[in-house]
């Protein structure tokens, strides 16, 4: 296996992950929960692990390069449509953020197939770490819910603390923001991507 093929596979496997997440964590089972609660430590280090290798080795490729911002975006759109069936979280955040993400999504193919890459600006690199931050916080309280032999130890008032609205609906209306405003950034920067689908329109409604 050469070096540069190590970090793909580690980003194919966490879209292989998250499927798996999503099932343990929806299984209404105690222990399956927790195990999802592993799935997602797994999948989070690996996110972290890919580009510190790829970087450390020079092992970066054009594969690497889309495919990983995508499998994060897979991870963190499933998660937070997870919750927000779990009614933890608020549907209208959650389509707000999975939108933006669709979005930038969509200009990346399409600049990638012009020859003119997307770059992830630093501020979008903020919030997705901070969308892994929150996400494995709300992982870990509703796990903690689901280990029977904690509840002779943490009362339910305890653990429905730790989803106060305070912690919960805050920390998602400032992910919602940065999903904004770094969509208006992708957009301003990515004009060209913009005009070229503006005017790829105009042409196709003048042909039909």
């Amino acid at each position: 296996m050469r070096p540069e093929q190590l970090p793909n596979i580690i980003t194919a496997s966490r879209i292989v992950l998250t499927p798996l997440f999503i099932y343990l964590l929806m299984s209404g089972d105690g222990v399956m929960v927790q195990a999802s609660a592993g799935v997602f430590l797994v999948a989070a280090i690996s996110d972290w692990y890919d580009g510190w290798y790829a970087r450390k080795y020079n092992a970066m490729s054009s594969f690497g390069r889309f495919f990983d911002p995508l499998a994060d975006k897979v991870l963190i759109g499933a998660a937070f449509f997870a919750f927000a069936f779990l009614d933890i979280l608020s549907l209208w955040m959650v389509l707000a953020i999975v939108g933006r993400d669709v979005l930038v999504t969509v200009l990346r193919v399409i600049a990638d197939r012009r020859n003119q890459p997307v770059v992830t600006s630093n501020l979008a690199k903020w919030k997705t770490a901070l969308q892994l931050i929150f996400l494995w916080y709300v992982v870990l309280a509703f796990t903690l819910g689901n280990v029977e032999w904690l509840r002779e130890y943490i009362s339910p008032q305890a653990i429905k603390g730790l989803f106060s609205p305070w912690v919960i609906t805050t920390s998602m209306l400032l992910l919602t923001a940065l999903s904004i405003i770094t969509a208006v950034q992708y957009l301003i920067a990515n004009r060209h991507v913009l005009r070229f689908i503006h005017d790829k329109f105009i042409r196709t409604s003048s042909r039909a």
